[in-house]
């Protein structure tokens, strides 16, 4: 049985990297990507898992991609440092599995994914 694969998207490279450690380090397949139009490309060329993704990046933000992904995407974890009531009920309303508050704790990071995979 291969690893579920994940994808995270995310404009910081400290935060793209320390999520796509844990993730890795735990035997999920990561790929990552560094903005919106990265995440689409990759999106349409391989099948996911999950996707992490943050919500505020230079261009497209995260919730306008998962907009655009249509039904039936895989289930997309939105991540931000920074999120008003506004943005979270645009997440809600895009289809966000649920969105994580960063930093994000490891433990509650494999918890989100594992229950993402399994829904």
């Amino acid at each position: 049985m291969s690893a579920p694969a994940v994808l995270v998207v995310d404009d910081e490279l400290g935060m793209r990297e320390t999520v796509a450690d844990i993730l890795s380090g735990m035997g999920y397949a990561v790929t990552t990507a560094i903005d919106g139009d990265e995440a689409l490309t990759r999106l349409r060329k391989e099948t996911y898992s999950v996707v992490l993704m943050d919500i505020r990046m230079p261009g497209r933000d995260g919730i306008s991609i998962l907009r655009e992904l249509g039904p039936p995407p895989p289930p997309v974890v939105l991540m931000t440092a920074y999120a008003g009531d506004d943005e979270l009920r645009a997440a809600a309303e895009a289809g966000s599995y649920t969105v994580l508050h960063k930093p994000v704790p490891a433990g509650r990071l494999l918890d989100i994914v594992a229950r993402a995979i399994a829904a």
